[in-house]
């Protein structure tokens, strides 16, 4: 048996620059798409958290038989308040710091129109809309809260 002596098997150093070269072309075009992807869903999975957190104090209300539950919210952080902002702010166990407050999710912003206040039948006295931003895009997505306690999410 003869040994033959050659070349190797292996990828050469410029077939290495040509698939390297390549990908930064893919990955340049799909750059902008994911981007914007994922400011889209930033805002939306916000969005989803504060609907939760109406619904939070939706269910407080009627699970303590409370008269009214107010969601207060300033730029960042959010509260349950009892019978309206002004009052006395309720914690609840896993969700509230020691300052019971909810914190917003990092980097967005949160506005309303007014505060929701629940009543211990479900429904809210009054109604209120608020509004998830994302201040680097500058995207909004809002959350209804209708007079019937329905929580949606809106444009």
């Amino acid at each position: 048996m003869t040994r033959q002596r050659g070349r190797q098997a292996g990828y050469s150093l410029i077939e290495l620059v040509i698939v390297g070269a390549m990908i930064s072309i893919v990955a340049s075009f799909a750059m902008p798409s994911f981007l914007n992807y994922y400011r889209s869903a930033k805002v939306r999975a916000a969005a989803q958290t504060l609907s939760a957190i109406l619904n939070q104090g939706r269910q407080l209300a009627i699970k303590d038989n409370l008269t009214a539950v107010a969601v207060c919210i300033t730029t960042t952080t959010m509260q349950f308040r009892q019978p309206d902002c002004s009052g006395a702010s309720i914690p609840v166990a896993g969700l509230t710091g020691a300052s019971n407050n909810i914190n917003a999710p990092d980097g967005i912003n949160l506005t309303t129109s007014g505060n929701a206040t629940f009543t211990k039948l479900g429904n809210a006295a009054p109604g209120a809309t608020y509004t998830v931003t994302d201040p680097a895009s500058g995207r909004t997505l809002s959350v209804i809260v209708a007079a019937s306690g329905r929580i949606a999410l809106g444009p």
